[in-house]
């Protein structure tokens, strides 16, 4: 099934991929509230995503809850065709349809990737069982979830450790779970997330003269994810790299999931 072409952009390593057009979710600036959790789902799907499809490996991807498709760069170069599914047309996706029940035959595609949607749909094990279902035997799926990063309390939103997800995703062979972020990073993030949600509270009840609020609180973003990415090298090398790494990696912000459907 070759049924969609999607648009072809260049891609490199995270740099290169960072500087392409798209949204900011697939390029996260330090100057955002939510650099410290997205810097890790890009560079990770860059390092795994990316030669899987250079390789020849992918021909044909979904996407599901593709939003605006923030990754697709990472294998645009490589030719491989890039199928947006999602439950919101006002994404223009080219496929609609809810992740519970994907509108696509059994083993259509080469990869699934899913970026931070398991945690937020009504039934997880039924997102998992249709992702095995449309893959192809061999086929893999690159799929992240949130796990200590901060949540939204006015919905219902799911929470996976590592013993969880390999049970979720027992249909296919659990290639490997990358912890992404981690705990010290995360008091960085909850602040960045605090003044956000300050700067939307000021908008509403000033209107446009809260915009004036929004230098200051880049300049707090940029401070404090410079604060965090600190910390995350200091937990990878240096004298304190054994204790703070191991600290570190107790509380990831997010996982990915590597798995492939057997043959």
């Amino acid at each position: 099934m070759r049924p969609y072409t999607a648009p072809r952009r260049e891609d490199d390593p995270l740099s290169e991929h960072a500087a392409n057009r798209g949204s900011s979710r697939g390029r996260p600036r330090p100057w955002h509230h939510d650099y410290l959790h997205l810097r890790p789902i890009a560079r990770d799907l860059v390092l795994r995503l990316g030669p899987a499809a250079r390789e020849g490996h992918l021909s044909v991807l979904l996407d599901v809850g593709s939003g605006a498709a923030p990754y697709r760069d990472v294998v645009a170069a490589s030719g491989v065709i890039y199928v947006r599914c999602d439950a919101d047309v006002g994404t223009r996706p080219d496929v609609a349809g809810r992740a519970e029940s994907l509108p696509f035959g059994e083993g259509v595609f080469d990869a699934v990737l899913s970026t931070q949607l398991l945690g937020l749909v009504d039934d997880p094990r039924a997102m998992a069982r249709e992702v095995a279902r449309v893959l192809r035997p061999g086929g893999r799926a690159w799929i992240t979830a949130p796990a200590a990063y901060p949540f939204d309390a006015g919905r219902v939103e799911h929470r996976f450790g590592e013993p969880e997800l390999a049970e979720l995703f027992a249909e296919l062979t659990v290639v490997e779970i990358v912890r992404e972020g981690g705990m010290l990073a995360l008091p960085f993030v909850l602040a960045n997330d605090g003044i956000r949600e300050a700067m939307r509270a000021a908008r509403r009840r000033l209107g446009v003269a809260g915009r004036l609020l929004e230098p200051p609180a880049a300049l707090f973003f940029l401070l404090a994810n410079g604060a965090g990415r600190l910390f995350e090298g200091l937990a990878g090398r240096g004298p304190l790299a054994p204790f703070l790494g191991y600290l570190d990696g107790r509380l990831p912000m997010n996982f990915l999931v590597v798995a492939e459907k057997r043959r």
